[in-house]
């Protein structure tokens, strides 16, 4: 850094803590100090350091001065978070690998593969929905900021392995991609995950591929409708990582503008007699992330609306996508009421990330041994 480079940081440094110290002087021109309180015994100072602190915590006033300087003049966060272009923050596991062990990705691979050819065992099939990186569809929005060579190959090296492997898996990217260069945000600006647009879209082409891959089945009609509520702020998961609130909200990047949307049945639309795989038109299961879990994008309801069917959701938030698969798969509910669908929503980066759960771990080891048993008596049979 040159002298006059030095110089300018540092002038801007003082600036932003003088204007930060005079925000934070704000709390105190609301104060209106009761008759009774007496400046004597200290009541009037007591009334005023708790009204100060309600509004103006000081425990948070270093963090918050922090995080808005490294904000404000550095264009960085904390550990956790990634910042673009045009306040777009991206979260850092897409851009670097959880772990330097080479191998995390292929045996994520197996895993996947372990468990579709557990599922055909048990004669259920499996569709994987492979969502793509909000870091690869809004890649315009990372500036000078380029994702590891691993975490860029993640996502076509994941369609091939389903691929190569018979299991099937809707390419959904370029849906996505094409609603991004018409100008639609497919995923929030300050979280992680899909917007509801983002969220409709996938739904709706997995929903077609998967209509089309089991056009053999009898497929029921039932309607759903879909309600658009008023736009409203929705502060990301990755502000999170910007802690300027509540201090200094106005030197962080500004709140998402979400639509929610709600997906029910329809009160005159019910399923024909004919519904999927029979009778039971709930015979479809979703498993997966916060992506589905979260009633915020509204995933399930469209994925719901587009099949015409409706299903049962399993997803978990805050596990990764292998962990709330497993759950399912050692649940009372998969043994008592096998599927005949399974739908598992897979978000790519978690191929980078080591499975740290021994409990899922486990439940590998044990299906290894199960299938080489039936593979062995297979062989035995048919020599």
């Amino acid at each position: 850094m040159t002298k006059t480079s030095a110089r300018i940081t540092a002038f801007l440094f003082m600036a932003l803590v003088l204007a930060l110290g005079v925000l934070s002087l704000r709390p105190l021109l609301g104060y209106e100090a009761k008759k009774e309180l007496s400046p004597v015994n200290g009541e009037l100072a007591r009334s005023l350091e708790s009204h100060y602190d309600e509004q103006f915590p000081a425990k948070d006033l270093g963090t918050n001065l922090w995080a808005a300087i490294n904000y404000t003049l550095f264009d960085e966060g904390r550990q956790g978070v990634v910042v673009g272009k045009d306040e777009w923050l991206f979260t850092d596991e897409e851009i670097y690998p959880a772990s330097r062990d080479a191998e995390v990705v292929n045996r994520n691979l197996r895993r996947v593969h372990r468990i579709a050819d557990y599922l055909l065992a048990e004669g259920i099939p499996l569709v994987v929905l492979v969502v793509p990186a909000k870091a690869r569809i809004h890649s315009e929005k990372l500036g000078s900021i380029h994702p590891e060579p691993v975490m860029v190959s993640l996502y076509d090296l994941f369609q091939q392995s389903l691929a190569g492997a018979g299991i099937p898996a809707p390419e959904l990217k370029p849906a996505l991609e094409q609603a991004q260069r018409h100008g639609k945000s497919v995923f929030l600006r300050t979280d992680t995950h899909w917007s509801p647009t983002g969220a409709n879209l996938f739904a709706e082409g997995a929903a077609q591929f998967i209509r089309n891959r089991f056009n053999g089945l009898a497929w029921g009609e039932q309607a759903f409708v879909t309600s658009v509520g008023q736009p409203v702020q929705h502060r990301g998961d990755l502000l999170n990582y910007i802690p300027v609130a509540p201090a200094f909200t106005e030197f962080g990047p500004a709140p998402d503008q979400l639509k929610p949307r709600t997906t029910r049945a329809s009160s005159d639309g019910q399923a024909d007699a004919g519904t999927l795989f029979g009778e039971d038109s709930t015979n479809t299961v979703l498993v997966g992330t916060s992506y589905s879990a979260n009633e915020l994008w509204d995933f399930p309801g469209a994925l719901r609306k587009h099949l015409g069917q409706d299903l049962i959701n399993v997803a978990e938030e805050g596990d990764g996508p292998i962990v709330p698969m497993v759950n399912y798969l050692n649940s009372s509910d998969f043994r008592d009421q096998p599927p005949q669908l399974v739908i598992w929503e897979f978000p790519e980066r978690y191929l980078a990330r080591p499975l740290e759960s021994e409990q899922a771990q486990a439940w590998f080891r044990q299906a290894d041994k199960m299938l080489t048993a039936q593979a062995d008596s297979r062989s035995e049979t048919n020599p």
